[in-house]
């Protein structure tokens, strides 16, 4: 080996005092980095030796760093986000478990019954199992009320309408007291009617028109037309505000043996049956106020009366005591609950007459007023209904007639102990207009009660009966009356039903020869939709 100049042993031991001066440089500087990310550091204890032999520039540099040469360590790999159970969304394609009944439900002991015995082991209590399938094809529900008419749509309303022919026989058909050319006769009858029902979200709309003709063939003077017919409608201008529209109408014929139609002769008596046409109406608005509801109607109503022809030729001219009435009623209520409803109502009125005198000389406009106090009332669903009383009075223009006055009371509840019998109470007191001498008018008070019982579910029996009292202040005419009746309904189909009634009226009167009593038989067929 030659031997090496002075120099060049110089420059290498320079070289290697740099590279190990890089080396610790290197070191601490990844010291640093590991203390900074909290890793492990390796420290040599000792100096890496000086490398023997020449050094070439194609050598790679030499390092004493710790980590040189090796694989750099892979990051940490972050956590996945959780996972957010949601809800199963329901669809057709993905629908709801079928329910199951409890164990001790009657649907389940019913359906237990009815499986085979290989199909009511239960099963272990480990395994799952699904609902079995029923056999056969399941059976249609029972309709609640199958005979019930199921009316013409018109739009969103109903309409049912009705026809009924009827035949029967009466034995008075002219209400009148015995010796008075009384005779009984068989009759026909005809009767149409049509009734209208809303289902509207907003308004409501609901109405009845009944009308019917009764001719009798051995006395066609007792023949005679009726009908009575009642609508309510309310037409919603906002949540709390509403504007209420009712009327009524009636049509029915007076008695020959009336008091009002008495002739004061022994021997003159009414031959034909005056018409009294009636017709009623009130409008205003409804407010509501929290739990109090307020209203205010103008009420307006006209009676019509038929002249009477007596038996010697004469007319009385019934129709000058024909009259238009002007009244405002006042309504205030306060729910309670919602199965009481108290009120407070008020009512004054004005009534005019076509003629200021009446056929016996007497001046029959008057003012009047009825206070009354009351509530509206639903019962655990059996009693509902409303009940209400008060005071009223009607002053005379003419000194003469003394004012009619006298406690009202009026009830309308109907009770329904079980889905096949219905009791329905009904109450009321009325101001009549009378041409009496000297009787201001005719306080008349009636309660009545009806039966409905279903004894099959298309055979339905009713009971009624009623009582009336008439007094005629300003006299001493009092009048008490009842009836008592009894119908049976067959009904074949939907739309046709068999009717039979029996009918017993009667009278006792403080007036002479105006007693009567009268039995009615009616059979009739009946049409509807």
């Amino acid at each position: 080996m030659p031997p090496q100049h002075p120099r060049s042993r110089m420059a290498v031991a320079a070289l290697c005092a740099a590279s190990t001066a890089l080396a610790g440089t290197a070191a601490a500087a990844s010291t640093a980095a590991r203390a900074r990310t909290d890793e492990p550091v390796s420290i040599p204890a000792q100096p890496a030796p000086l490398l023997r032999g020449p050094i070439r520039e194609s050598d790679p540099p030499v390092s004493t760093a710790a980590n040189f040469g090796k694989p750099r360590p892979p990051l940490p790999k972050p956590y996945p986000p959780p996972r957010v159970a949601y809800p199963p969304v329901f669809s057709p394609k993905n629908p709801l478990p079928p329910l199951e009944p409890y164990r001790t439900s009657y649907a389940a002991r019913q359906s237990l019954r009815q499986r085979p015995a290989t199909a009511r082991a239960a099963p272990a209590p480990t395994v799952a199992t699904s609902p079995a399938p029923k056999a056969g094809r399941p059976k249609p529900g029972r309709e609640q009320n199958p005979f019930d008419p199921l009316g013409v749509p018109v739009g969103s309303t109903l309409i049912f309408p009705y026809v009924q022919a009827s035949s029967g026989y009466d034995d008075n058909p002219n209400r009148i007291a015995p010796g008075y050319n009384h005779r009984p006769s068989p009759f026909v009858r005809g009767e149409g009617g049509v009734k209208v029902k809303s289902d509207w979200d907003r308004h409501s709309l609901e109405g009845e028109l009944r009308g019917g003709y009764s001719e009798y063939f051995n006395y066609a003077s007792a023949s005679r037309p009726d009908a009575t017919g009642e609508s309510a409608a309310r037409y919603d201008v906002t949540r709390d505000l509403a504007i209420d529209l009712r009327s009524r109408m009636s049509l029915d014929t007076l008695r020959p043996g009336a008091p009002t139609l008495a002739s004061g002769e022994p021997r003159v008596y009414v031959i034909n049956r005056p018409v009294v046409l009636g017709f009623g109406t009130q409008a205003g608005p409804t407010l509501k106020l929290g739990r109090f509801a307020v209203s205010l109607r103008g009420t307006y109503d006209r009676v019509w009366y038929q002249n009477a022809q007596y038996s010697d030729g004469s007319t009385f001219n019934l129709a000058s005591t024909s009259y238009n009435g002007y009244g405002v009623l006042a309504r205030v209520a306060y729910e309670a609950t919602p199965d009481l409803k108290p009120f407070v109502e008020g009512t004054i009125d004005r009534r005019v007459h076509d003629s200021p005198v009446d056929p016996n000389g007497f001046y029959r406009d008057s003012k009047g007023y009825i206070l009354r106090g009351g509530a509206d009332v639903n019962v655990t669903s059996l009693v509902r209904g409303e009940i209400s009383g008060g005071y009223g009075q009607r002053d005379y223009v003419d000194p003469r007639l003394p004012p009619l006055r006298g406690p009202v009371i009026d009830a309308a509840l109907i009770y329904t102990p079980s889905a096949l019998t219905t009791v329905t109470l009904r109450g009321t007191t009325s101001m009549n207009e009378t041409t009496l001498a000297y009787a201001s008018g005719a306080l008349s008070r009636a309660i009545s009660a009806t039966l409905s019982h279903d004894l099959l579910r298309n055979l339905n029996v009713t009971l009624t009966g009623a009582y009336f009292v008439n007094n005629y202040q300003g006299t001493d005419v009092r009048e008490r009356g009842a009836n008592l009746g009894a119908k049976l309904e067959y009904k074949v189909t939907r739309s046709v039903s068999l009717r039979a009634s029996y009918m017993h009226e009667l009278l006792d009167s403080s007036f002479p020869n105006a007693d009567y009593t009268a039995n009615v038989y009616l059979v009739g067929l009946r049409f509807q939709l």
